[in-house]
This record gives C-alpha cells, sequence and structure tokens, in this order.
C-alpha cells in the first residue's frame, strides 16, 4: 500500500502518528504494483473498452422507513481494490491495477452463497470522467459499474454505490481540493452525482447511494491538536453532503426517494457524533442513513505484530479495555443517532492478516458484527480477496467461517 500522506510522519512509539499513519493507509489502500505485474494484467485481464451487454433490474422505491431497510440489509461485505483503484497521473489503474481479477457475476452469486444479503460497491470515477464542467464519465466504465450492480440486484441483493478514492489522497482524487476549491467540487460532486443518479434511475430500493468514502479536512483542522479552524472543516463535509443528496433528488423518479447513505466525517464514529457534523435537509421523508467505518484500535487492526491480539487488553493507558471501548464507541453512536431516528451503517470494518493472531482477529470480526446486529446496523466488513478469494470457487477463509458459526 502506498500513502500519499505520509512524508511528514515518523515511525515510532507515538500513538497519534502510528494513528494518523493508519488513517491514510486505510484511506487509499493503494497497493505498489510492479510495472511487470501491471503489465501482465493489461495483456491477460481485458479491457474496459468493450460492448458489455446489460440486463438491467428495474424495481420501485417502497414508503417504509429507513430503519426498516437497514434491517433488511443485514450483513454485508465490500468488493475492494477493484473498481475503485486508482493509478497516479502517470498511468491508469482500471478494475484489475492493483492486483484483483475482475468481478464475475459467478463471484457475486458466491458470496450470495456466503450468507451476505449486502454488497458494497465500491468505486473510483477520478480516471474515468472529462474536464468541467460537465465532467463527463466514460460510457465503457460506466455500463461496467452498470453491468456488476445488476449482477447484485438480479440475485436480490442489496448493492451500495459509491465515490471511493476520488476523495482520497491519490494524485487524481479531487474531493478534498474542496478545502481551497469548493466551487469547483461542488460542481464537479453535482455532475458526478446527477450522471450516476440518471443511469440508474430505474433501480428500485435494493441500490443505495453513498455520497463520499472517507473524507475529512485535516488541512483545515488538526483532529490531534485540535488547530484549525474546526467548524469550517465540518462546514465543508456538511455542504459536500447536502450537494450529494441535492444532486439525486433532482434527477427526479426513483431517486427522488431513494435511500442515501450520507458520510461521516472521515467516517469516524467520534468525529462524527460531534455538535459540529449535521445531516443533509432531504426533500424526500426518512430516507437517509449515515455511513461510518470502524478500525479500532488501530494498533490491533492495522499492526503486523504477531503479538498483537484482541479481547484480552486490560489498559493501554487510558483506562478502558478492549470490548468496553467497542461498547463505548457504539453507545455514541445510539445515543447520537439512532435513538434520534438515523440508522446507521458500518460501511467498513477488518483487520489486517498480516502477522495476526488469527483468534484475536475472530474474536473482534465478531464482537463488531454482533454489536451491530444487536443495534440494527448493517456491518460490512472490508475484504480484498484475504477472507474470501477472488477466484473459484470463491473459498472464505476459515477465519471468516468462525465469525460467522459465532454470531447470533
Amino acid at each position: 500500500m502506498l500513502c500519499h500522506r505520509t512524508s511528514n510522519l515518523r515511525f515510532g512509539t507515538d500513538d497519534k502518528n502510528r494513528i494518523l499513519l493508519y488513517n491514510c493507509l486505510m484511506r487509499n489502500k493503494i497497493r505498489v504494483i510492479g510495472a511487470l505485474v501491471f503489465a501482465i494484467f493489461i495483456l491477460f485481464s481485458g479491457s474496459c473498452e468493450q460492448d458489455i451487454s446489460i440486463d438491467r433490474v428495474s424495481g420501485k422505491i417502497r414508503d417504509i422507513p429507513a430503519a426498516d431497510l437497514v434491517r433488511e440489509m443485514k450483513i454485508g461485505v465490500n468488493i475492494g481494490n477493484t473498481l475503485d483503484s486508482i493509478g497516479t497521473n502517470s498511468w491508469t489503474a482500471g478494475e484489475t491495477g492493483w492486483g484483483n481479477p475482475k468481478i464475475t457475476q459467478s463471484f457475486i452469486r458466491a458470496l450470495k452463497k456466503h450468507g451476505y444479503t449486502t454488497i458494497r460497491l465500491p468505486v473510483t470515477w477520478a480516471e474515468q470522467m472529462g474536464k468541467g464542467p460537465k465532467y463527463t464519465i466514460t460510457g465503457s466504465w460506466m455500463d461496467r459499474v452498470e453491468q456488476v450492480v445488476n449482477w447484485i440486484l438480479a440475485e436480490d441483493m442489496y448493492c451500495i454505490l459509491n465515490l471511493h478514492h476520488d476523495g482520497g489522497g491519490a494524485d487524481k482524487s479531487w474531493i478534498l481540493k474542496a478545502s481551497t476549491r469548493s466551487n469547483e467540487v461542488y460542481t464537479q460532486l453535482d455532475a458526478v452525482w446527477t450522471q450516476i443518479a440518471e443511469r440508474f434511475e430505474y433501480a428500485g430500493d435494493r441500490l443505495v447511494f453513498e455520497a463520499m468514502n472517507e473524507v475529512g479536512f485535516d488541512d483545515l483542522w488538526n483532529r490531534y491538536s485540535n488547530q484549525g479552524d474546526k467548524a469550517k472543516a465540518y462546514r465543508l463535509l456538511n455542504s459536500l453532503n447536502q450537494v450529494f443528496v441535492d444532486a439525486v433528488r433532482d434527477t427526479g423518479g426513483n431517486n427522488a426517494s431513494r435511500f442515501l447513505l450520507i458520510s461521516g466525517y472521515w467516517t469516524d464514529i467520534d468525529m462524527t457524533c460531534d455538535y459540529f457534523f449535521n445531516m443533509p435537509s432531504d426533500t424526500a421523508s426518512d430516507k437517509l442513513i449515515l455511513s461510518v467505518h470502524y478500525y479500532t484500535p488501530a494498533q490491533f487492526c492495522i499492526a503486523e505484530d504477531p503479538n498483537t491480539s484482541w479481547g484480552f487488553r486490560s489498559d493501554w493507558g487510558n483506562g478502558t479495555n478492549d470490548k468496553s471501548e467497542l461498547n463505548q464507541k457504539f453507545n455514541k453512536l445510539k445515543t447520537s443517532f439512532l435513538d434520534n431516528g438515523i440508522p446507521v451503517i458500518l460501511g467498513e470494518y477488518g483487520a489486517t492478516t498480516v502477522n495476526k493472531v488469527e483468534d484475536g482477529r475472530i474474536r473482534w470480526m465478531t464482537a463488531v458484527t454482533q454489536i451491530c446486529l444487536d443495534n440494527d446496523i448493517c456491518p460490512v466488513l472490508w475484504d480484498t480477496g484475504n477472507d474470501i478469494k477472488r477466484q473459484s470457487p470463491y473459498a472464505m477463509s476459515n477465519a471468516l467461517k468462525a465469525v460467522w458459526n459465532r454470531i447470533k
């Protein structure tokens, strides 16, 4: 993985530096692919520049509360590091650029057989659009995304479709530029979501649009030192979420009442449960859902220390333990949003498999999944092919099987 925002960090024992490094890595999730590997994928995986047969799955938007929809979504999984891949100014990643094969219909069906009812489809549009003011999305890319979305809908599964590394720190990412060019980014966000919404207007309420992935403005406000203009940073994110809602609603049809997923500040629970974060206004009634992610504690979820585990920690200097920390975070979500009628989707959660104590990883994934289900939150695992293989027979890891066997 390559992070574009770590040059001023040092490795050491400072927790804030390590957590900031972790947050940056998880935002970008970029793999460094050698020129030879990249060339092989270009030669043998094909290109999106081809005719794509699309069997559209149309439907209606039911007049039900957003909380009911989230309960129906149950448990989900991301198809990560695929359609969300992004390159640099010198090369275009495309669907296979980060090392995963193209998504197939048989893979979608395998995810359903594994028990998943929701698929979050991360998509990065940045290298697939023209210049302003229209920011026209490449037709072949839109067709490919539509094909995969309809494969998901055809299995009666829920699909979350988003803008992913458009808000990251890669060369071609653009949403974070709002801190200095807000009006330009508002225009681009409106144009991109208008095109996506118009293309998928026919889809029923199993298709949910998500505004952005992980967006916040550290250049305006430093979360660790509390230096800068916090109110301005939050206002900017709140405005972006509002542009998203307005753009989708203005396209009419099913989109006038489609369920929409609103991005929390950096999708971080603590920073989203903050006075300065506001859900956008909406012309539709009870159709908005909050999106947050969970990779806590960072020392466990991202660490590559074989001695690091979870579920037995008594104190890491903050007067808490593993399970009470988990409960505290989700109680915040409950009191700030769930108790106020705003349902929540945990759009990402996961722990790295590198040098990981598997028993601890199983305990962590089980605990997070269970607390979500207990609170009517839809948990969506972040997976890049480590826990569910991307090649037939699409085997599930023993760790993930253990999680499924333990949840109630």
